[in-house]
C-alpha cells in the first residue's frame, strides 16, 4: 500500500512541473551587498525557435533595499558569441511607495518580465547576464537575483 502512495506522490509532482521552462535559477549576493563588478549569469538551452520565450527577473531584497527601483544592464550572448546588450528600470514599488513584491519576513521576492515575446533565430546554448547599473557602485539589501526563462507562445 506504501508504494502506491508513493508512485501517487511522484506523480502528482511530476504533472505540477511545468515543461514550459528552460530555467529558473537563483544566486545569493554575499553579505545582501551586490558590488557592480559581480555579474552573475544563467545559460539556458533554445531548442524551438518556432516558439516566443519569457524572460523573466528573479529577486529578492531586503525590507530595508533603499530604493524604489533596480536598474540592470542585461547581457544575452548567442550562440554565435555575440553580446546584446540592454538597460531596464524594474519599478519595486507602487506610487505610494509600498513594494508590490511578495513579503515573507525581512524579504521581498519578485518574479519582474525583462523581456515578453522575444523571438531567437537559432536553436542552441544561450547566456544571459545580469550587471546592477544603479548610480552606487555597491548596492545594500539585494540578497540573491536569477532569472526564469520560459517557452511561450507561438512565432507565427
Amino acid at each position: 500500500m506504501m508504494k502506491y502512495g508513493l508512485l501517487a506522490m511522484c506523480l502528482y509532482l511530476t504533472a505540477c512541473t511545468d515543461k514550459a521552462i528552460i530555467v529558473d535559477e537563483m544566486r545569493d549576493i554575499p553579505k545582501a551587498s551586490w558590488a557592480f563588478n559581480q555579474i552573475p549569469d544563467f545559460d539556458f538551452d533554445v531548442k524551438n525557435t518556432q516558439l516566443n520565450h519569457n524572460l523573466y527577473l528573479n529577486l529578492k531584497i531586503q525590507k530595508t533595499y533603499p530604493y524604489e527601483n533596480l536598474y540592470l544592464l542585461t547581457h544575452i550572448k548567442d550562440t554565435e558569441g555575440k553580446i546584446t546588450s540592454s538597460r531596464k528600470n524594474f519599478r519595486l514599488t507602487d506610487e505610494d511607495g509600498n513594494p508590490i513584491g511578495s513579503m515573507s519576513g525581512n524579504s521581498i521576492s519578485y518574479q519582474l518580465p525583462i523581456f515578453t515575446n522575444m523571438k531567437f533565430q537559432k536553436s542552441g546554448k544561450y547566456f544571459i547576464a545580469l550587471e546592477q547599473n544603479m548610480r552606487d557602485s555597491v548596492i545594500n539589501g539585494v540578497e540573491s537575483i536569477g532569472v526564469m526563462i520560459k517557452e511561450g507562445e507561438s512565432v507565427f
